[in-house]
C-alpha cells in the first residue's frame, strides 16, 4: 500500500475506532491532501448517520476534531471543491465502499497522483 493510502487509511480507522488521540488525528489529517481530507469526513458521516446506533463515539470524535482544529473544516472545503470530487459522485456512491474504505483510499489517492 501506498504511503498516503496507508495513512489515510490508519486517520480513516483511528476516528472510526477511537483508537487515536485527537492531537495525533488532527496532525496527520492536516498533512493529507484536502481531498482526502473531506472524503475521510464525509465517509465517516455517511456510514455512521445519527440513526445509526454506532455513531455516537464517531460523532463525539469528529466534532471533537473540527471544533478544535477549525482549519480542518477550510481544508475540507477545499478538498470539496475538487474535481476529483466530482468525478468520484458522478462515477460511484460512496455506500459501495462501506465494506472496503482501502478501496476508496486507493482509488482516490491513485486519482491525486496521476
Amino acid at each position: 500500500m501506498n504511503p498516503t493510502a496507508r495513512d489515510t487509511m490508519w486517520i480513516l480507522n483511528g476516528i472510526e475506532q477511537g483508537a487515536i488521540p485527537a492531537r495525533e488525528t488532527f496532525s496527520a489529517l492536516e498533512a493529507l491532501d484536502p481531498l482526502l481530507v473531506y472524503f475521510v469526513f464525509r465517509y465517516l458521516r455517511e456510514k455512521y448517520p445519527s440513526s445509526n446506533p454506532m455513531s455516537s463515539g464517531v460523532t463525539t470524535r469528529l466534532l471533537e476534531l473540527t471544533e478544535n482544529h477549525p482549519n480542518l473544516i477550510a481544508l475540507s472545503k477545499t478538498g470539496e471543491k475538487d474535481s476529483i470530487r466530482e468525478w468520484f459522485d458522478d462515477t460511484y456512491s460512496l455506500r459501495d465502499f462501506f465494506k472496503s474504505p482501502e478501496d476508496l483510499v486507493a482509488l482516490l489517492v491513485e486519482k491525486i497522483e496521476n
